[in-house]
């Protein structure tokens, strides 16, 4: 099995960079596209960039261009249940495009994919299966080896819960606590809000190749989400990304 990782902002994936034994490296539509093991198995490791187009993208050419039979995608992401804190980690049951809406045309339903007849890309069970194994073994054995307890009480961070629901995307990066309620009544067991993961879920879809979303919890995606972002993202997400990647790979076999 080969894998493709995304992540849609450099230091997401920073870390992981770092890890990959890198075999070739190749430039296509403005990406650099890492080849290489990591963990014990072939990768290819690239930045995306924002958004769901550029994620699309991404997601297509490391289907076409590189085989990959699986596309993990990690990040951080936005709180949508008022449940969620930060650090919490969020593993994609399902993926919608927030931002679609089709009902203009006759019969389509909001947030429809106009001609797949889909509103939601489920992910198959057994990977979420794994990707939950994953998460929890990180958070209870390598968390704090990674990032000190200083940090952690900074974030306010104890011990972050491992969450299954669903994952919505849009081209808009949310801090508007009425948006969020809004979603929250329309889209059934909202966990986080982000700008990729349901745009790559289709592509995979249309292409029959599996795929993971997880998301580690930056903010409450309301008025202040902006003032934690860049710090949680360069002290604390990106070990928790690799974190995870790196025991999912492990559960992948």
């Amino acid at each position: 099995m080969k894998i493709g990782i995304i992540g849609a902002i450099e230091e997401e994936i920073q870390l992981l960079r770092e890890e990959i034994e890198i075999i070739s490296e190749e430039t296509i539509g403005m990406r650099q596209y890492y080849n290489g093991i990591i963990f014990g198995k072939e990768v290819t490791l690239v930045f995306s960039r924002c958004g769901k187009v550029a994620a699309a993208s991404t997601a297509t050419t490391l289907i076409q261009q590189f085989g990959v039979d699986l596309i993990l995608f990690t990040g951080v992401a936005g709180g949508a249940n008022k449940e969620r804190k930060i650090g919490d980690i969020v593993l994609s049951k399902r993926l919608v495009q927030h931002d679609m809406d089709a009902t203009g045309l006759s019969g389509f339903g909001k947030f429809e994919i106009p001609l797949l007849k889909k509103s939601y890309f489920e992910v198959d069970d057994s990977l979420l299966n794994k990707a939950l194994e994953s998460a929890r073994y990180y958070i209870d054995h390598d968390m704090k080896k990674d990032v000190n307890a200083e940090l952690l009480n900074e974030f306010g961070i104890k011990v972050p819960k491992v969450v299954v629901g669903t994952v919505a995307s849009g081209d808009q990066f949310i801090s508007d606590g009425i948006k969020i309620k809004i979603l929250s009544s329309e889209i059934e067991d909202l966990q986080c809000v982000e700008m990729e993961g349901a745009a790559v879920a289709q592509v995979c879809y249309e292409y029959g190749v599996k795929y993971m979303v997880f998301r580690v919890i930056s903010d409450n995606a309301d008025e202040n989400a902006n003032i934690n972002f860049n710090r949680f993202i360069d002290k604390t997400a990106r070990y928790f990304t690799k974190g995870i990647v790196k025991e999912m790979i492990r559960e992948l076999g």
